[in-house]
């Protein structure tokens, strides 16, 4: 995920991976290219100049669990990825993915301003429509306090006609209980 510092939401998301992403870089010579590296041994090279949904290059350094990756500053062909193990590969990548490509600094920096300016907007639209179900709520609270004090007062009539209804049966029954003892006691 690509993060801007003042938005909640990152602007940018690759891929699932299976694996746990460990570490990533910035290409220094290329604005549209990074590094992540990953659990399972694989570096990926991604390059967003040129495609933002796919993976550009990856490779199997090894088995351990990658920890760390760096760039060269100076022609950024030379990658050292580390491993769990403390062992680092020292890797070349192609010319293409660091030579710096016409217009690319520009077209990257205007698409992520793109991007940014997309999850500003999602982020406002999301809490105005946040603000007006709270308002349509506490309005509607109002409301349904007055209705709940009716259906609290109309409940307690019914438990006391209940309640009532109740204490007359065992009252029969206890009247009718004594009539059928009395009788017994007639009879003897």
């Amino acid at each position: 995920r690509i993060w801007m510092e003042d938005l909640k939401t990152p602007i940018m998301t690759t891929k699932y991976h299976s694996a746990y992403l460990t570490a990533g870089c910035w290409s220094p010579t290329r604005a549209g290219v990074f590094y992540v590296a990953r659990m399972d041994g694989v570096v990926d090279v991604w390059d967003y100049f040129y495609r933002q949904n796919e993976v550009a290059y990856s490779h199997k350094v090894g088995d351990a669990a990658l920890s760390s990756v760096a760039v060269s500053s100076g022609s950024g062909r030379l990658v050292a990825v580390g491993d769990a193990h403390g062992t680092v590969s020292l890797l070349e990548v192609c010319d293409s993915l660091a030579s710096p490509q016409a217009n690319e600094k520009n077209a990257i920096a205007a698409m992520l301003d793109r991007e940014t300016k997309q999850e500003k907007n999602l982020e406002l639209r999301e809490r105005d429509l946040r603000r007006a179900r709270e308002k349509a709520k506490d309005s509607s609270g109002k409301e349904s306090a007055e209705e709940k004090e009716k259906k609290d007062a109309k409940m307690e009539e019914q438990l006391r006609t209940v309640d009532a209804n109740f204490l007359n049966m065992i009252k029969e029954a206890e009247d009718d209980e004594s009539k059928v003892e009395g009788a017994a006691m007639d009879e003897s």
